[in-house]
Parts: structure tokens; sequence; C-alpha cells
């Protein structure tokens, strides 16, 4: 008897130790800056009155931002899934045929995260513990906005003036207005919890580097061949790297590990 009654409080003990309580619900705003991926074209340019110049693209330059927010909910504390809006906006160039843009719009995205915590037992290891919230996402999205680059009037040559920027020639199919583009955003991030009192988790602040592959190449405002000369071999994508912070609130569920 006296085992059985041993037995019984170890398996309870053991429960109270792995088991947590989270909230359900968590609603976050983020802000970070934007890098664009399109088809603009770097390096030496070789085109009459360009013969020189050499514009590059490097990590420090070109970069713009981003604001969102999001709805989760998390079906474990590892687990979470929601919607999220964000306004965007992507700029670039000039690039070695002299073509830059700025591009504004607004992103609506369905996606799911989920943290290392989730498959691994990290109760008795620090370096476990310490990464058990770095995480991954995908989803799928719209995206909907506009650029300023101008149309290439009919008659119009090279050297005339004109407003900049504008397409280059008379068939570059680029467009300054897009709607509904699927979006597929993939993320890696890491989130840092901050507790209250209770050792409830209240806040998590999070870190989060994502790149959106997108079906448009009128992102930028060009769409020119290829095959002359330009670099236009994929759909438009950009990468976001910021920080977000949330407040999870709601029903609250124990999670057992």
């Amino acid at each position: 008897m006296k085992k059985l009654i041993f037995i019984l409080l170890l398996f309870v003990s053991v429960q109270a130790f792995s088991q947590a309580e989270f909230s359900r619900i968590g609603f976050g705003i983020s802000a970070g800056a934007t890098t664009a991926y399109t088809g603009l074209t770097f390096g030496m340019s070789e085109l009459p009155g360009l013969v020189g110049f050499n514009p590059k693209k490097t990590l420090t330059i070109n970069k713009s931002q981003v604001l969102g927010g999001s709805l989760d909910y998390y079906f474990s504390p590892f687990i979470y899934g929601g919607l999220e809006y964000n306004k965007v906006q992507l700029k670039d160039g000039p690039d070695k045929h002299n073509r830059a843009f700025i591009s504004d719009f607004t992103s609506i995205e369905v996606r799911g995260n989920v943290s290392a915590g989730q498959f691994i037992d990290y109760s008795y290891s620090p370096f476990l513990y310490a990464i058990r919230n770095v995480n991954a996402g995908i989803g799928i999205g719209f995206i909907s906005g506009k650029n300023n680059v101008a149309d290439w009037p009919v008659g119009t040559t090279a050297s005339d003036p004109g407003p900049f920027p504008r397409r280059t020639h008379g068939d570059d199919l680029g467009k300054s207005k897009f709607s509904s583009v699927i979006a597929l955003p993939i993320s890696i991030g890491y989130n840092l919890n901050l507790y209250n009192v209770y050792q409830e988790v209240k806040f998590v602040v999070g870190f989060q580097y994502k790149m959106v592959f997108t079906t448009s190449d009128d992102l930028d405002g060009f769409a020119d061949d290829p095959n002359k000369g330009f670099q236009n071999n994929a759909k438009d994508a950009y990468t976001t790297m910021g920080v977000s912070i949330k407040y999870l609130f709601g029903p609250k569920s124990l999670y057992f590990k």
C-alpha cells in the first residue's frame, strides 16, 4: 500500500513539474526594415550616356520600412497561428539602366509558426532552454498597392526628357498598380518571453527575418525582357527584418511537457 501511494505521489509531482499555464490569444505590433529583390540590374553600365556608371546593391543602402499588426491563437506555448497585416514600402535603384522605384503596398497574411521547444526536452539543459523559442513560420497572403514608375509615352525616345523614374522603352510591360497578388512568406525568428509576478508569460518580444515571394513582376514597375540584358528571370520578392512585441491574454490552458 505504501509503495502504491509513493508511486501516485511521484506521478502527481512529475505532472506538476512538467505542466505550464499559457494564454491562448496574442495581439502584437511590429516594425522593421525592408530590402527589395526585383528585376533591377546592378553592375557596370555600357549604355550610351551611362558608360562608367557602376551602381552596386549592398546591405546598407535602399532600405525602407514595414509596420504591422498581428492576432494569433496559441495551440501550445510553441505552436501558434493567425492573421498578420503589414504596411510595406520598398525602394531600390538607380540600377545600371538608370531605373529606380518606390513601391507602397499592404499585405494580409495567414500564417503559422512553430518553435523548437515543441520538439525538444529543455528541462535539464541550459542550452536547449535558451533555444526553445527559436521559431520558423510559413503562410500565404495577398498584397495590393502601387509604385511611382511612370509609363513610357508612345513616340518617346531615350533622349527625351520626362518624369523619373519611368519605364525605359515601349516594350516594358510593367504596371504602376497591382492588387490581390499572391504572397508566400517564410520566416525564422526568436521570441523572448516576459513574465508577470505569477510567472506567466504576458509579453513576447520577437526578432524576425522574413522572405516574401510573390507571383507578380510589378512591385518595382518594370517587366523587361531578360533576353535584352535585363535581370528579370524571376518574380519580385522582398525581405523584412524587424522586432515585434506581443501581449498575451484570453482563455488559459495547461501545457504538459
